[in-house]
């Protein structure tokens, strides 16, 4: 009897488990979706074995100009995507400027943020013209 409540209750978990990852897995999607309308995405994020993890959207226009930034943060599959309002008109190359400038510690924190600005500044190099030869 013990033994077929251990493995319900295993079995319960498992299937709250999967829910919660199908229903971040939904949010995900729909923050990058809603993100592409504005212009060019880079995602980054900033995985950690203990503690809170998180994954940064920012959309800028061609110009490198921030139009919005979301992170999620947490440690749960109840963690949301929450607006970061402090970057927006901001452009990319400073602000990943300001991150590279920080102290090492300090900088670990933002790794998120500046791979997304990397993602971004790559996306927009001009493209290199071949060599007529």
């Amino acid at each position: 009897m013990q033994t077929e409540m251990l493995l319900g209750g295993l079995f319960l978990l498992f299937v709250i488990q999967v829910a919660g990852t199908h229903l971040q897995v939904r949010e995900y999607k729909r923050a990058v979706r809603e993100m592409h309308k504005l212009g060019n995405v880079g995602i980054g994020s900033r995985r950690r074995r203990l503690g809170p993890s998180n994954i940064v959207i920012i959309a800028c226009n061609s110009d490198g100009e921030i139009l919005d930034g979301r992170m999620m943060q947490g440690m749960t599959i109840l963690s949301r995507f929450r607006p970061m309002e402090d970057i927006v008109g901001r452009t990319i190359y400073r602000l990943h400027e300001e991150y590279a400038a920080l102290p090492e510690k300090r900088r670990a924190h933002y790794k998120g943020h500046m791979q997304a600005l990397e993602a971004l500044m790559t996306r927009l190099q001009p493209a290199e013209e071949p060599d007529p030869a």
